[in-house]
């Protein structure tokens, strides 16, 4: 811990230490560090009230306040994104575009991304994903009940992800497992990357040869400065979409159809009143923060609440701790749907916004609109919820029932 920092527990779940243990030493990669284990470390970082120092991984300093969380993500030029955001990370891992590029990259590369999620884009497939989401949901519930991981949560942001973007049922289904071999290997020389890469060299090739109208088939014959874009920069543009265009919305929408399965006076409110739909959203983006941190390096020395941090430092954004900062958010740990405008820090701030934010929060408004037109539903087994790559909050299944406990 950073001298002159204290942290005390708030929770109760510190029986053997484990807690006090990842607070001095936070490590994400540690086995021990689960969502629920999260929650009570996050309460500890927060109350030392400033910068935390780690020697895990070379040695870090985690942010957990949310005013130095936040200002950090407005802050580029000092918060850099260059040296990569997930750690550890082997050195021939590419960097995912435009999350881990500093301007004038970050700029070129969000400029070429933006038109397939801009909101004219989203507008125009809105009544693609509506009857994406009818036609996925309605079976389950005339079976009478579905592990909504499995048939809902995964499947309509890969089916929304393949038609915004142009990739082919193929890729579609690969593009999962992928995801979750990218994550379980990123800290291994070769790792993740030659599969990925093998995919989207597919992808690249066939939207040469076949001009569908798509966004993909567009990309890959833009060109800048008179030149066309090299297929290394497609891919690290395509593999940015093929992960975050599916696994932020996949997982919010887990949790937030978990919590409905617990809170049937929730489903009613949200059945009655489609105003408070999106509210719902926002709560589940802050409490079930989908992306518990990233890191920055600091380009230069830097004041952090009188903790000076220096320049090349590792610098954590715990933004799952941001967002339960009670300083902030009134009854923190409450699912309150009457916060107004989103203040949570889950999408990102400044210029790496997340890109795709409006076409998740029409997908998962669009699961909510069937939903709550359907029975309440009950859980049925137990959820597993954990965290992919030690940030990553993922659930393993949600098994319900639809209708009468």
């Amino acid at each position: 811990m950073s001298a002159g920092s204290t942290a005390t527990g708030t929770t109760g779940t510190d029986d053997d230490g484990v807690v006090a243990r990842l607070t001095d030493r936070f490590d994400h990669h540690d086995p021990a560090f689960t969502p629920d284990v999260a929650r009570a470390v996050h309460d500890r970082l927060r109350a030392a009230g400033g910068p935390v120092r780690t020697a895990a991984h070379g040695g870090m300093w985690v942010l957990a306040r949310y005013p130095h969380v936040l200002d950090a993500l407005r802050d580029h030029e000092t918060f850099s994104s260059a040296h990569g955001v997930f750690f550890p990370r082997a050195t021939d891992q590419p960097r995912f575009a435009p999350l881990e590029y500093d301007p004038p990259e970050h700029t070129a590369f969000r400029a070429l991304m933006r038109p397939a999620l801009a909101a004219s884009a989203v507008r125009a497939v809105a009544p693609r994903i509506a009857g994406l989401a009818a036609d996925t949901v309605r079976p389950l519930v005339a079976r009478g009940g579905a592990d909504l991981v499995a048939e809902l949560t995964t499947t309509l942001p890969l089916a929304v992800l393949a038609e915004t973007i142009g990739f082919s049922a193929r890729a579609r289904a690969d593009i999962l497992q992928l995801t979750r071999t990218t994550w379980a290997t990123m800290a291994r020389g070769g790792g993740f990357w030659p599969a990925f890469a093998a995919l989207l060299d597919g992808e690249i090739a066939r939207a040469r040869r076949d001009d569908d109208g798509s966004y993909l088939a567009a990309l890959v014959r833009e060109r800048v400065d008179g030149h066309p874009l090299p297929d290394e920069d497609l891919r690290v543009m395509l593999v940015a979409f093929a992960i975050a265009g599916h696994e932020t919305t996949m997982n919010t929408a887990g949790h937030l159809l978990l919590r409905l399965a617990r809170d049937h006076d929730l489903h009613a409110r949200l059945a009655a009143d489609p105003a408070l739909r999106g509210a719902a959203v926002d709560e589940t983006l802050r409490l079930d923060t989908p992306v518990d941190h990233g890191s920055r390096v600091t380009t230069r020395a830097v004041d952090v609440a009188g903790v000076e941090l220096p320049a090349g430092a590792r610098v954590v954004l715990a933004v799952g701790a941001a967002n339960r900062d009670p300083d902030r958010f009134i009854e923190p740990d409450r699912f309150r749907l009457d916060r107004g405008a989103a203040a949570h820090l889950s999408l990102g701030q400044g210029i790496h916004y997340c890109l795709g934010a409006q076409l998740g929060r029409r997908q998962l408004v669009a699961v909510l609109d069937e939903i709550v037109a359907a029975p309440p539903m009950t859980l049925t087994g137990p959820v597993d919820r954990f965290y992919a790559n030690g940030r990553h909050l993922n659930l393993g299944a949600l098994p319900v029932r639809f209708g009468a406990a």
